[in-house]
C-alpha cells in the first residue's frame, strides 16, 4: 500500500482519502513545520483521487519513489535509449506516470520559484484559469500551492472569489509552514489540517533508506528538530559530536573554567555550529530525563553507556536546569549573542546544576 511510505501522517493522509471519496471540503489548508511531509501528503492524494488503475488508498504509484521520476532525473545529460536500458520499468497507470512526472492535464502545482522571494500572481491567475476547466482526464481539477505563506496579498486577494465559489470539480490543496501569514479571509475559506514535526524515530527510518548509518542517523534525527528535509541536509555534512558532548557531559560535574572554555571553543565556536549542538544537547538531556523518571529506554545506542552515567549520577532538578539553560542558549544564539560565551557559561552553570550547586 503506497501510503505506508509516508512516515509520520500515514493516519492522518488515509482519513484525508476516505474524507476526500465522501464529503469533501473544496479546499485543503495544510499546515506545519518546513520539510515534515506536508506535500508529500498533498501529492500521495492527488495520486488515490486519480489513479486509473486502483484510485484510493492502494493507488498504483509510489509518489516518494517512483521509477519514472527517478529516470527523468537519471536521463538528464544522457540518451533516452540508454537510460532505459538500465533503469528500473514503472508499472504506474498512466494517470500516475503524469502525476509523477508533473505533466498531468488535471493536477496543477504552483510555487516559489528558487530565485524568487513569493510565489508570483501572474502563477496564481494561470492556476485560477486551469480550475476553470472540465476535468480531460480525470473526475477532477487538482490545485496544489505549496510555499503558500510567500503568497503576496495580491495574490492572496486573486485566489478568494476562487476559493468562496470553486468550480464545482475543483480541489485545492494549500501547503504552508506558517498559517498566519495568510489572510484571515483566506484561511477561514479552507479546511486547516495541522501537521506536526516528525518523530526522531520517523526521521531515524527516512535517514536509513538513504544509506545513513544507524548512530550517525540518530544523532542527526535530533538536530533535525521534526524536518525531514533538515535531516537529509545535515546527512550530507559533517557527523554531529553526539558521542563526544555525551561524555563531556558525563564529566560535567567535575569541569573548571578551562575545560569549560576549552568545549566551548571545540564545539560552539561558530554560531551555525554551536545552535545545532545546543539543540542536540536539549534533545539527549530531553531522552536522559525521561529514562530517569519514566524508565524509557535510551534510543542512541552508540552513547547509551554515558547517558545512563548521566541519568544516574545526576539529580532530575539538575537535569532540567541544564535542559532550560540549554534551551535559552540556543534562542540567545537565534538573537545574535555570541556563539563561544554562551557555551563558557553553559558549561559552567551545567557543571553546578549537576554538582546539586
Amino acid at each position: 500500500m503506497p501510503f505506508t511510505g509516508i512516515r509520520g501522517h500515514r493516519e492522518r493522509a488515509e482519513l484525508l482519502c476516505r474524507e476526500l471519496n465522501a464529503r469533501a471540503s473544496h479546499a485543503y489548508l495544510f499546515s506545519g513545520p518546513r520539510g515534515i511531509g506536508k506535500s508529500l501528503v498533498a501529492t500521495a492524494l492527488a495520486h488515490a483521487l486519480l489513479c486509473e488503475r486502483s484510485p484510493g488508498v492502494n493507488f498504483c504509484c509510489t509518489p516518494q519513489n517512483c521509477p519514472t521520476r527517478r529516470s527523468a532525473q537519471a536521463a538528464t545529460g544522457r540518451a533516452r535509449a540508454g537510460a532505459a536500458a538500465s533503469e528500473p520499468r514503472c508499472e504506474c497507470c498512466a494517470a500516475c506516470v503524469q502525476l509523477a512526472a508533473g505533466v498531468h492535464p488535471d493536477c496543477t502545482r504552483i510555487g516559489r520559484a528558487a530565485n524568487r522571494t513569493d510565489v508570483l500572481i501572474e502563477q496564481v491567475r494561470e492556476l485560477i484559469a486551469q480550475l476553470g476547466i472540465k476535468p480531460s482526464r480525470g473526475s477532477r481539477r487538482i490545485a496544489i500551492i505549496d510555499d503558500a505563506e510567500t503568497l503576496n496579498p495580491p495574490g492572496q486577494n486573486a485566489l478568494l472569489k476562487t476559493l468562496e465559489e470553486p468550480p464545482g470539480q475543483s480541489l485545492i490543496f494549500m501547503i504552508t509552514s506558517s498559517e498566519r501569514a495568510l489572510l484571515d479571509t483566506v484561511r477561514s475559506r479552507m479546511r486547516l489540517v495541522r501537521f506536526p514535526a516528525l518523530a526522531i524515530g520517523d526521521l531515524e527510518a527516512i535517514l536509513a533508506t538513504r544509506g545513513t548509518e544507524p548512530a550517525r542517523g540518530a544523532a542527526i534525527a535530533r538536530l533535525a528538530r521534526g524536518s525531514a528535509a533538515r535531516a537529509l541536509a545535515l546527512a550530507e555534512g559533517d557527523e554531529p559530536p553526539m558521542k563526544e558532548l555525551l561524555e563531556a557531559l558525563a564529566g560535567a560535574s567535575k569541569l573548571d573554567v578551562a575545560s569549560a572554555q576549552q568545549l566551548a571553543q571545540q564545539f560552539f565556536s561558530a554560531r551555525e555550529q554551536a545552535a545545532d549542538n545546543f539543540e542536540l544537547l536539549a534533545r539527549l538531556l530531553e531522552e536522559i530525563l525521561s529514562s530517569k523518571l519514566l524508565g524509557a529506554k535510551f534510543t542512541a545506542a552508540a552513547g547509551e553507556k554515558s547517558m545512563a552515567e548521566v541519568a544516574r549520577n545526576a539529580s532530575v532538578r539538575g537535569l532540567v536546569e541544564c535542559l532550560e539553560a540549554a534551551v535559552r542558549a540556543r534562542e540567545a544564539i537565534d538573537a545574535m549573542a555570541t556563539a563561544r560565551v554562551q557555551a563558557e557559561q553553559w558549561w559552567i552553570s551545567a557543571a553546578e546544576a549537576l554538582r546539586g550547586s
